[in-house]
C-alpha cells in the first residue's frame, strides 16, 4: 500500500498535494479498498496491530451523528470542556482510544459543513471507518491518501522504501521481547506482499492493453516507405497496402476478416526475395501464404498464416529480409525527403488522416488517451454540457507522439542519411492511385460515437449529481470495448441485405437479425451505427405486413437505448409509428405503441407524438372491456401514455381526449399487467388540479384503495403515489379514509427493503395525516411508532415524507404523546443538522407541533434542539426561516426558564430582529409571532428594543396580508409594555394603518389588532390618530363579541380615548 500510494498515484502538477481526478487513481483508490476489506477478513491479528503513529485527515463527511446507535464507538457529550467529539470504545495500551473525532480547530468553522479532524491507528479501524462512509468512502480514502503519503513511516516510525531492512536490522536483537515492534514487522510483511500484488496487476493489464491500432500501422508504414526505391542502397523495392478501400471503421480488411481481428493487408517487395503479402492485426504482424489462383482464374488472398507474430513491422521484415537488415545496421539506406508540395499531397493520400467518425480510430484514441500520462485528462463532475467532441486536429496531433512511439529500433534515431532529389522518380518511389471517396448512411451516428467516445471514461466526483430535464441529455456512462465483438460485423452485414429491395430477402434478414441479442447495446448500435434505423424506419411505410411487423419487433427491442431514442427522434419517425396506430392489424397497432412506450422517454419525441395527432390515437386504444381479449391492444396504449405523460402539454392532451373516464374503466380489470400502466399514468396526471378533481369525481380512488392490497409491488407502488399526489386536497383525504384505505398505507410501512414503495406510502400517510380524522385513525392503527423507526438509515425521500407526517400527526395531544413515547424526539432533532432544505422544513414543523408537549420541551431543551432550530434562521432558505421561526414560538412558549434560554444564543436576538428585513410573508409572519413570544420576558423585550425592533415593525403595517396582520399586532401589543415603545409606535406611523385591520373578515385579525390598539390607546397622541381614523365605530360592534379578550381590549381601547376626551373637555372649560 505504501509503495502504490507513493508511486503509483498521479498527483498534480500545481498542487502536489492534491489527487488528479482521472480513471487511473479511480482504479488504484478501488484495488486499495479491496485489498484493506480482504487483510481485515484474511489477517484479522494484523489488522488489529496499533501503527507507531497515528495517521490523521480532515473529513467533512464523517460526523458525530454518523456514529450513532453504533456500539464500537463513543459519543463525546462534554464536548465543551474538549475538543473530542467521538472516540473508539476500544483503546491502545496506554489508555488512549483506536480512534478519535475533534473539531478541526485549524479550519474556517462552518455551520453548515464543518470541518472534522479523524485520526486512526489500525488497518481494522481505517476499514471500519470507511464502511461508516459509505458511499463517500471513496472520498474518505482520497483525504487518508492525500495527508498521509509516507504510509509505511506511520506504521513503522521508519521513512523511506527500505523498512523492512531497517527494521530487521534495528530490532533483530529484540524482536522476540518486544511484542508491538515483532506485530508491525508481520503488517509490515502483509502490506508488501499486498503491494507487489497490486504492482503485478498493474503491470500485466498494461502489457495486456498494448495493442496495434490503424494509426500506429499507417505512420509506421510512411515511413517505410520513405525508404523504399529502384536502386540497390534504398533498403526495399516497395511497400503498400493491398487495397486502397478503407471501411467507415478506418480499416482495410475485409468485415468478414475484421472478426477475427485483422486490420489490413500489405504488399511488400523486398530487395533479396520474393514478394510478400503481409497481415497487419491488433496482436501483430504475420506473413500469410499470398495469393492463390481460384478456378476461374481469379487472384484471392490465402489468409493462413505461414510465419510467427511479429510485434511491429519493421521488426518483421528485418527477419525477412537479410538485405532490409543490413541496411537498417549499417545505416547505409536513403531517406527519401519531402521537398515539393506535390510529394506531400501525394503523401497525404496514400496515408489520409484517420477520419473523426470511425469506430476503431475512436477507440484507440479513448484507449491511447489512458495510456500516456502526460495527456490525462481531468474527469469532470457530471454535468451534460461538459461533453468534449474529439476533433480531427485533435486526432491528428497525437498521431504526431504516435510515430514516435513506434521508433522500436534505436537505430532509425538521429540517421546520417543522404538527401537526394528524387525529382520526377517520385511516382516510381509512391505509387500512388486516385483516391476512392467513401460514403456512409450514418454519418450522423458516428459523430454521435464521437461525442460518446470522448466522455464514455466513468465519472469520478465527490458532488452529488443534479436531476435533467430530457434524457437526450443524459451522459451514457457505457464504456465502448477497445474490441467489437464478432456480432457487431455480421449485423451490420445482415443490415446491408435489407436494403436489397427484396420482400423475401428482407424478411430472412429481419429473421436473422432477431437472432441476435438485441438488449445487448453492442448489438443495438452496431444497427445504427451502418445506418439500419433509417432502414427500418423506412420498412414500416411499406405494404408488405411481414416487414413491418418484423421492423418494428426490432424497434421495440433496441429503442429501450438512450442513444437509439435520440437517433430515432433525428429521423422523425414518431410520423410512422403514429400512422401505424389506425392500421387494422391488432399486432402492428401493439407493437407500434410499445415503441412509442420507449421512444417517448425522450421529450423530443414525445412533443413529436402530440404533434402528429398521436395522443387521441392511443387513446383510443383504451376502448376495451377489462378481461376481454383486447386487452392487450389497451396494456401497450396504456404504456404509451404513460411514457407520455410525461411532458405538462401531453397531459392536458390526454385529458382532452376523454382519457379519465376510459383508465376509469380499465381500473375493473383484474389483469395487473393493464393495471400498473394504468395507474402509472394517473399517478404522473396528478399533479395537476383539474386531474385532481377529475379522479375524485370518477370514484377512481375507491380502485386505487383496492390495489393497495395487490401482490404486485410495482402496482402498490403506483397507487400509493397516485394517492399521495391527490391527497394535496381535502375531500380526496376523505375518501381514502371511508374507503378504508389507511390500514393498507400503514401496512406498506412493513416493505423496508423496497425503497421506491417506502417512499410512495409514507408520502401518502403524509398527505392523509392532515385530516384530522384521519390522524385519530392513524393512532389506533400504531402508525407513529411506524414512523419513528424510519427516522433513521432511510434516504432523503422518505425521511422528508415521515418528518411530515410526524408533524402533521404532532398536531394532536396523542399524536403528540405517541411520538415522545415511541422515542421519536431524538432522531426529529438529530434531522436538525441536515441540509436538505425540504427535509429541514418538515423536520423543523414536526419539532415545533412536539413542543407543545412540556415533556417533549423537556428532551428537545436536553438535545438542544432550541439552538439547532434558531442556527435555521441563517438558512439561505426562507421556507426553512420562516419553519424554523414558528417552532422557535412553542418552544419559548413552553420551556421552563425561556427568557434565560433565549439570551444564552449568542446574537440570537439580533438574528431574529434582522429578519425583519426579509421579503417573504412566511418568514415575516413567523419572525414577528417569535417576537411576540420572545417580548414576554422584559428583558429580552429590552435587547430587542435596542435592536431596532419598533420602526421596523412599524414598517410592515401597510401589509393586506391577513396571516401577517395578526402576528404583527400581537408582537406591537407585546413590545408596547416596554419603555417609550408606544410613543415611538405612534411616532413612526404604525396606528393608522392599525386602525384598517379591525375591517379585515378574520376575527383573529381583529383579537390581536384590539389587544396592540389598547396597549398603544395609552398614548395621548395615538388616542387622537385613532379617532380621527374612525377606531370607536369599529371597536362598539367588537365590544359584544363573544371573545372575553376581544371584549375587553375593544372596551378598553375607547375607554382610554373617551377618558382623554373628557380631559380634554375639562382642561377646555377651564
Amino acid at each position: 500500500m505504501g509503495n502504490i500510494i507513493s508511486c503509483q498515484f498521479k498527483w498534480s502538477q500545481k498542487n502536489p498535494s492534491e489527487l488528479v481526478k482521472c480513471v487511473e487513481n479511480y482504479d488504484l483508490l478501488q484495488n486499495l479498498l479491496s485489498v484493506l476489506e480482504k487483510i481485515c477478513n484474511n489477517y484479522p491479528e494484523e489488522a488489529k496491530t496499533v501503527f507507531k503513529k497515528s495517521i490523521k485527515w480532515r473529513t467533512i463527511n464523517i460526523k458525530p451523528n454518523s456514529f450513532l446507535n453504533n456500539e464500537n464507538y463513543i459519543i463525546n457529550k462534554e464536548t465543551i470542556k474538549s475538543n473530542l467529539l467521538v472516540y473508539s470504545a476500544k483503546l491502545q495500551k496506554n489508555g488512549s482510544p483506536l480512534f478519535t473525532l475533534e473539531n478541526d480547530i485549524s479550519s474556517n468553522i462552518s455551520i453548515e459543513n464543518p470541518t472534522y479532524l479523524a485520526r486512526a491507528c489500525t488497518l481494522e479501524q481505517i476499514n471500519s471507518i470507511l464502511a461508516i462512509a459509505d458511499d463517500k468512502k471513496l472520498i474518505e480514502l482520497q483525504n487518508m491518501i492525500k495527508e498521509n503519503k509516507d504510509f509505511y513511516s506511520y506504521v513503522t516510525g521508519v521513512s523511506g522504501n527500505n523498512q523492512i531492512n531497517d527494521i530487521w536490522d534495528t530490532n533483530s536483537s529484540n524482536m522476540n521481547d518486544d511484542e508491538d515492534t515483532k506485530k508491525r514487522f508481520k503488517l509490515l510483511l502483509v502490506l508488501n506482499a499486498c503491494d507487489n500484488n497490486m504492482l503485478r496487476n498493474l503491470l500485466e493489464t498494461n502489457v495486456k492493453n498494448e495493442t496495434i491500432t490503424m494509426n500506429k500501422i499507417e505512420s509506421e508504414l510512411l515511413m517505410i516507405q520513405s525508404f523504399c526505391g529502384k536502386e540497390d542502397y534504398y533498403a526495399l523495392e516497395s511497400i503498400e497496402w493491398e487495397s486502397d478501400y478503407k471501411f467507415g471503421n478506418g480499416c482495410r480488411a475485409t468485415p468478414w476478416r475484421q472478426i477475427y481481428n485483422e486490420l489490413g493487408y500489405i504488399k511488400c517487395l523486398p530487395k533479396d526475395k520474393e514478394k510478400i503479402v503481409i497481415t497487419a492485426c491488433i496482436n501483430g504482424f504475420f506473413i500469410n501464404k499470398g495469393y492463390t489462383t481460384n478456378e476461374k482464374g481469379g487472384e484471392n488472398i490465402d489468409y493462413e498464416s505461414k510465419s510467427s507474430v511479429y510485434p511491429s513491422l519493421i521488426s518483421l521484415l528485418k527477419e525477412y529480409s537479410p538485405h532490409f537488415n543490413d541496411k537498417i545496421q549499417n545505416q547505409e539506406y536513403v531517406y527519401v525527403n519531402k521537398i515539393n508540395q506535390q510529394r506531400e499531397e501525394e503523401i497525404k493520400e496514400i496515408v489520409p488522416p484517420p477520419k473523426s467518425g470511425s469506430i476503431i480510430n475512436l477507440v484507440n484514441v479513448a484507449e491511447e488517451k489512458k495510456k500516456e500520462s502526460e495527456s490525462v485528462q481531468s474527469i469532470s463532475q457530471f454535468k451534460p454540457e461538459q461533453k468534449k467532441k474529439i476533433t480531427t486536429k485533435k486526432i491528428k496531433g497525437k498521431s504526431k507522439s504516435r510515430s514516435k512511439k513506434l521508433d522500436i529500433n534505436s537505430k532509425w534515431r538521429n540517421l546520417n542519411t543522404k538527401n537526394i532529389d528524387i525529382g520526377n522518380k517520385s511516382k516510381e518511389i509512391t505509387r500512388t492511385r486516385p483516391k476512392k471517396k467513401v460514403t456512409t448512411n450514418s454519418d450522423k451516428s458516428l459523430k454521435e460515437l464521437q461525442r460518446k467516445t470522448s466522455s464514455n471514461l466513468s465519472e469520478w466526483t465527490s458532488d452529488s449529481e443534479s436531476e435533467l430535464s430530457s434524457e437526450e441529455e443524459i451522459q451514457e456512462g457505457r464504456q465502448e470495448p477497445y474490441e467489437l465483438p464478432p456480432e457487431y460485423w455480421q449485423i451490420q452485414k445482415l443490415v446491408k441485405y435489407l436494403r436489397c429491395g427484396n420482400p423475401t430477402a428482407t424478411v430472412i434478414a429481419i429473421c436473422s437479425l432477431r437472432d441476435f441479442d438485441l438488449l445487448n447495446e453492442t448489438n443495438q448500435l452496431a444497427i445504427r451505427d451502418v445506418g439500419g434505423l433509417d432502414t427500418l424506419v423506412n420498412l414500416l411505410d411499406t405494404e408488405d405486413s411481414k416487414c413491418k411487423i418484423g421492423a418494428l419487433k426490432i424497434l421495440q427491442l433496441i429503442s429501450q437505448n438512450i442513444q437509439i431514442r435520440n437517433a430515432i427522434a433525428d429521423l422523425d419517425g414518431m410520423k410512422t409509428l403514429v400512422d401505424l396506430l389506425g392500421d387494422s392489424n391488432e399486432e402492428l397497432k401493439c407493437l407500434a405503441a410499445e415503441t412509442i412506450a420507449n421512444c417517448a422517454k425522450n421529450s423530443r419525441n414525445r412533443a413529436a407524438v402530440r404533434h402528429y395527432k398521436g395522443i387521441r390515437k392511443l387513446v383510443r386504444l383504451l376502448k376495451v372491456t377489462p378481461g376481454s381479449k383486447e386487452e392487450r391492444v389497451a396494456i401497450c396504449g396504456a404504456m404509451a401514455l404513460s411514457s407520455l405523460s410525461k411532458s405538462e402539454k401531453n397531459k392536458i392532451a390526454i385529458q382532452n381526449a376523454g382519457a379519465i373516464p376510459l383508465l376509469a374503466n380499465l381500473l375493473e380489470s383484474k389483469n395487473e399487467q393493464l393495471l400498473i400502466p394504468v395507474v402509472e399514468i394517473l399517478k404522473e396526471c396528478a399533479s395537476s388540479e383539474s386531474y385532481r378533481l377529475a379522479i375524485q369525481n370518477s370514484g377512481i380512488i375507491k380502485f386505487l384503495v383496492e390495489n393497495l392490497s395487490s401482490e404486485s409491488e410495482e402496482l402498490q407502488t403506483n397507487c400509493a403515489s397516485a394517492i399521495f399526489k391527490c391527497a394535496e386536497d381535502e375531500e380526496a383525504r376523505e375518501f381514502v379514509r371511508l374507503h378504508g384505505g389507511l390500514a393498507p398505507l400503514v401496512n406498506l410501512l412493513n416493505k423496508k427493503d423496497n425503497k421506491e414503495l417506502l417512499v410512495a406510502a409514507t408520502g401518502a400517510i403524509w398527505k392523509c395525516s392532515q385530516n384530522l380524522e384521519n390522524v385519530k385513525e392513524f393512532n389506533k392503527l400504531n402508525t407513529i411508532r411506524k414512523l419513528v423507526e424510519l427516522l433513521e438509515n432511510q434516504p432523503e425521500d422518505v425521511l422528508i415524507n415521515v418528518a411530515g407526517a410526524l408533524g402533521a400527526c404532532a398536531q394532536t395531544v396523542d399524536g403528540r404523546e405517541s411520538i415522545r413515547c415511541s422515542g421519536g424526539i431524538t432522531p426529529l432533532v438529530n434531522l436538525l443538522t441536515g441540509t436538505n432544505q425540504a427535509l429541514l422544513v418538515n423536520v423543523t414543523t414536526a419539532v415545533g407541533a412536539c413542543a407543545l408537549d412540556s415533556e417533549s420541551m423537556s428532551v428537545i431543551d436536553k438535545l438542544d434542539g432550541v439552538r439547532l432550530l434558531w442556527s435555521l434562521l441563517k438558512s439561505p432558505n426562507y421556507h426553512v426561516q420562516a419553519s424554523a421561526a414558528w417552532a422557535i414560538c412553542p418552544c419559548i412558549e413552553h420551556a421552563k426558564d425561556a427568557g434565560e434560554m433565549v439570551r444564552s444564543f449568542v446574537g440570537g436576538l439580533e438574528l431574529i430582529v434582522s429578519l425583519l428585513k426579509s421579503e417573504h410573508v412566511q418568514v415575516l409572519a413567523s419572525v414577528c409571532a417569535s417576537i411576540a413570544n420572545i417580548a414576554k420576558d422584559e428583558e429580552n423585550l429590552a435587547v430587542i428594543t435596542d435592536h431596532g425592533v419598533v420602526p421596523m415593525l412599524a414598517k410592515l403595517t401597510n401589509t393586506k396580508n391577513d396571516k401577517l396582520r395578526r402576528h404583527l399586532a400581537e408582537a406591537i401589543a407585546r413590545c408596547c409594555r416596554w419603555g417609550n415603545n408606544k410613543v415611538a409606535f405612534g411616532s413612526a406611523g404604525a396606528v393608522a394603518p392599525l386602525v384598517k385591520y379591525l375591517k379585515s373578515p378574520d376575527e383573529q385579525v381583529h383579537k390581536s389588532t384590539a389587544h396592540a390598539l389598547h396597549q398603544l390607546s395609552m398614548d395621548a397622541n395615538n388616542c387622537i390618530t385613532m379617532h380621527e381614523n374612525g377606531v370607536v365605530q369599529l371597536l362598539l360592534g367588537m365590544v359584544g363579541s363573544s371573545d372575553p379578550a376581544l371584549q375587553e381590549a375593544a372596551a378598553g381601547t375607547i375607554g382610554n380615548i373617551r377618558r382623554l376626551a373628557l380631559a380634554s373637555e375639562k382642561a377646555a372649560m377651564a
